[in-house]
């Protein structure tokens, strides 16, 4: 019996969510941002002071301009509710390109200044609000989760832009690998206009939608409050200062880990592997609590998230025990990784999705008060009492009263409003 062949016949192969490739470019960018900014900062104060002969504290002094990301949020966050939030990324990461391409030509200590002024203004714009506002759009059941792997951008990048910076220091000098540093933020400006699109069509959310669309667009589906509404609401002031307090983990204590760790005895080695643990239960932290953030409501998950990070923090003050070390340092991770995903969630459910950006945009400004205060603060600890215990101990309670603020935020507006 002759045997026939459907050679017609294809095998499906199952096709990429449209929105895992929008909420990429978030991803990649703060893995660019602060990977080159924070995490792999370090690895050029040596040859800059041996070029231009520059002091430590001049080119640290470039940080503070981390600041102007706050400033300029709510006109980010007004234009990207306005006109998109593709052409804020897009121009967001051409400054950040020209800001690292123009490194070699520097010469004076002011051209180190514009260029990092450029490179923190481009951060926010294409990392940190549009990836709110685009998982917010693209993803409607599983935002919590999808958040939380959006926002690992920041641990990928700390992860994996260090050694390649130093790879190439070794092989070539810094000049290239600034250059190396533009070329891939002009990479992915192009890979942002390929990928990412503001608003998804019915059909491309199918069943990221809690409900059978019908013949409504998605401008219909969702909905949100106006900024005037939002700001005449408790609840918004109640997020604010839990958000305040919660950023002062990223000022006040973060930077001081390894230092206190040593001074309490912990070798240099060891303080840095454990730090290493502590970025990756970062992870694990992001996308488990957005998980929960599903299940619970993100309200409840940032509030059980900031108690962790109380009392994590202050477990650490007696760190120099390698058993409190190896609990309190990863579990600290684990919550405190989870903080910057879960805010922006929270942020969505109480004020819905059409006027995020304007509504996060000002949020952010708020954070100018702890990353002025933190680092301050932590000075006036060790200076004063010879360790960053007091610090430690100070935070932990401001972790407590942003717990004890999302408490008074319970007026949430339904994220989707139905037009009839």
């Amino acid at each position: 019996m002759p045997i026939s062949l459907n050679l017609t016949k294809r095998v499906a192969i199952p096709s990429i969510y449209r929105g895992w490739w929008v909420v990429s470019v978030p991803f990649l960018a703060a893995a660019i941002g602060t990977g080159a900014g924070q995490y792999g900062f370090g690895i050029f104060i040596e040859p800059l002071e041996d070029t231009f002969g520059w002091t430590r504290s001049q080119i640290s002094a470039s940080l503070s301009f981390t600041a102007v990301g706050s400033l300029i949020a709510p006109i980010l966050g007004r234009i990207m509710d306005k006109y998109g939030t593709k052409h804020v990324i897009t121009i967001s990461l051409a400054l950040t390109a020209v800001g690292f391409l123009l490194r070699p030509f520097m010469t004076e200590l002011w051209h180190w200044y514009a260029l990092s002024l450029l490179q923190y203004a481009g951060y926010t714009g294409a990392s940190m609000l549009p990836a709110g506002k685009l998982v917010g759009l693209w993803f409607h059941r599983t935002r919590g989760r999808v958040m939380g792997i959006t926002a690992m951008g920041n641990n990928f990048g700390g992860l994996i832009v260090p050694p390649m910076l130093g790879g190439i220091l070794t092989l070539a000098s810094w000049q290239e690998a600034y250059v190396a540093l533009g070329v891939m933020s002009v990479l992915l400006v192009f890979y942002t206009l390929a990928a990412v699109r503001d608003f998804p069509s019915v059909s491309e959310l199918g069943d990221q939608l809690d409900s059978a669309p019908g013949d409504r667009s998605v401008s219909q589906i969702i909905g949100g409050v106006s900024v005037r509404d939002a700001l005449r609401s408790k609840a918004f002031y109640a997020i604010m200062l839990s958000i305040v307090m919660g950023t002062f983990t990223y000022s006040a204590i973060l930077p001081q880990i390894i230092t206190h760790l040593v001074d309490q005895g912990v070798s240099l080695a060891v303080a840095t592997t454990a730090l290493s643990v502590f970025a990756i239960m970062g992870m694990v932290g992001k996308f488990v609590m957005g998980f929960l953030a599903e299940r619970i409501s993100a309200r409840y998950t940032l509030i059980i998230n900031l108690l962790g990070q109380a009392t994590f923090v202050t477990v650490m003050i007696w760190a120099g025990s390698p058993l409190i070390m190896w609990i309190s340092v990863p579990l600290f991770g684990y919550f405190n990784g989870a903080f910057g995903a879960l805010f922006q969630i929270v942020v969505q459910d109480a004020f819905g999705i059409r006027n995020y950006g304007s509504i996060m945009g000002i949020i952010n400004m708020s954070s100018m008060i702890s990353f002025g205060i933190g680092p301050i603060l932590a000075g006036l600890s060790y200076d004063i009492t010879g360790s960053y215990e007091f610090v430690f101990a100070t935070v932990a309670v401001m972790f407590a009263v942003g717990a004890l603020s999302l408490t008074q935020a319970k007026t949430p507006t339904p994220q989707v409003a139905v037009a009839r």
